[in-house]
This record gives structure tokens, sequence and C-alpha cells, in this order.
């Protein structure tokens, strides 16, 4: 997904990453990532629950709009 999202960058299109496993992903340099402490198939949230869903959504969003680096990162717990 890193090299996926470094394409669309290039194309000019702002990506945020969503990992539970950031040494594997931070390996890739994605443009930005959002880390969570979450399982893997459930990076964003568990099923049925929509507020840590909007939470990384939101986090996502801000840290694509804000992020003043390449390969910034933002944690949520």
């Amino acid at each position: 997904m890193s090299l996926i999202a470094r394409g669309l960058e290039e194309a000019g299109f702002p990506t945020a990453l969503v990992s539970v496993m950031p040494p594997l992903s931070s390996a890739a340099r994605p443009p930005r990532q959002v880390i969570r402490k979450l399982n893997i198939g459930a990076t964003v949230g568990r099923p049925g629950d929509a507020s840590t869903q909007l939470d990384t959504l939101r986090k996502m969003i801000d840290l694509t709009a804000n992020a003043e680096a390449f390969g910034a990162v933002a944690s949520l717990a």
C-alpha cells in the first residue's frame, strides 16, 4: 500500500496510510501514516465501532491536510 500511496502522491492525490505494524509500513516510506494499536484486519476500528473508525478517519484527514513533511506519522491508541 505504501508504494501505491507514493504513486498517487506523485499524481497529485494526497494519501495517508493506516498501519497496525509500523516497522513494516515505515520501511516502505509511505507519504503519511496513522499508527493504530488494533488487530490486523481492523486497522480503522473494530466492526460496528463507529466512534473509533471516525477517530481514525479524522486523524487521517488532519494528517493529510496539515503534515509539513514527507513521512509524517501520527499515532492513535
